[in-house]
């Protein structure tokens, strides 16, 4: 009986992942008080299809118009970025949070669309058994259901 391994690993080059990791860094501009021109999900967007386009002016006009100047002009007004002002607002830990779900996602692990929003609201309102339940019953059995997909292939 011969074991085949799982050809699923890792891909920072993944469009998914790629996506949720501008998003996340743009929502941490974002909560430190930076205004950008568009939302940062639809910026993300433009910049993860310029990517894929591979249009380099694209990627530049995108980045210099919508990301940098906001940035340099938040400075230049005198904006401050502090660690505790990003990390303490809930928008940060659900963009962080899809960030790792989309990277999960890589290696084919898929848990529900609104699951980390669940997880961050339990704990933001203190709510231990809404977020045990949610652990248990969303992410325990995504994740068993994977764990049992992985071995069926493997």
């Amino acid at each position: 009986m011969s074991t085949k391994k799982s050809t699923a690993k890792f891909d920072t080059a993944s469009p998914g992942f790629v996506y949720s990791a501008i998003v996340a860094f743009l929502t941490i501009f974002a909560v430190s008080g930076v205004s950008f021109p568009k939302e940062v999900s639809v910026l993300g967007l433009e910049i993860t299809t310029a990517l894929s386009t591979g249009g380099i002016y694209a990627i530049i006009g995108v980045v210099i118009t919508s990301v940098a100047f906001p940035i340099y002009n938040y400075i230049k007004t005198g904006g401050t970025f502090t660690w505790l002002g990003v990390f303490g607002k809930t928008s940060t830990w659900i963009a962080l949070g899809n960030a790792a779900v989309a990277a999960l996602a890589t290696g084919g692990f898929m848990l529900p669309e609104g699951t980390v929003d669940q997880i961050i609201g339990a704990v933001q309102s203190q709510n231990w058994m809404g977020l045990i339940s949610v652990l248990a019953l969303t992410v325990g059995n995504t994740f068993i259901r994977w764990l049992k997909e992985k071995q069926a292939t493997a």
